[in-house]
This record gives C-alpha cells, sequence and structure tokens, in this order.
C-alpha cells in the first residue's frame, strides 16, 4: 500500500467516523440532523470501497 492510499483510507475512515458521532448525537439531542450525518457516512464509506478497488 503505497502513503497517498494511506492516506485516503485515513481519511475517509475519519470523516465517517465523525460522520456517525454526529448521527449518533443527533438523535440524542433530536436536532433533526441524522439524514445529513447518515448520508456522509454512507459517502465515506463508498469512497473507501473506491480507494481501495
Amino acid at each position: 500500500m503505497d502513503k497517498r492510499r494511506l492516506g485516503y483510507n485515513l481519511l475517509l475512515v475519519g470523516l465517517a467516523f465523525v460522520a456517525l458521532a454526529h448521527t449518533a448525537l443527533s438523535f440524542v439531542f433530536e436536532t433533526g440532523l441524522a439524514t445529513v450525518g447518515g448520508a456522509v457516512a454512507i459517502l465515506a464509506l463508498v469512497g473507501l470501497v473506491v480507494v481501495n478497488l
């Protein structure tokens, strides 16, 4: 694995973690932004699949 792919993986994993935490906190505090966090998490996970093909 080269350094660029590793960097992309770490960036996308971090983004997915923040999005999932945002979604969980949105449910706890009832802010109504769970769809945004869910969408970003799904896009980050799809990005991980694309980077690792």
